[in-house]
């Protein structure tokens, strides 16, 4: 898992206070425009990568932002299984 804010650069701190409480990495985007996606206008937002690098689930299509317990078993769980 992955986390990345849209936050201006004046706001670093804040972003990595933030960040400090997570328990994954986070990254400072810096821009909003995405290529492949253009301005990234609602968060949370969640994409599923496998573990060859394949976008699975583009949460960006998605209605509803938050993940649910019945995606991940759908989407995530099946995954689990080809970790080596």
């Amino acid at each position: 898992m992955l986390g990345f804010s849209l936050d201006e650069p004046d706001n670093l701190d804040q972003v990595r206070k933030v960040a400090g409480t997570l328990s994954f990495p986070v990254g400072l985007l810096g821009d909003s425009h995405v290529p492949g996606y253009g301005r990234i206008w609602h968060l949370p937002v969640s994409f599923i990568i496998d573990c060859d690098g394949k976008l699975v689930d583009d949460g960006w299509k998605d209605k509803s932002p938050a993940l649910t317990h019945q995606q991940l078993n759908q989407v995530v769980t099946p995954l689990l299984s080809h970790v080596h």
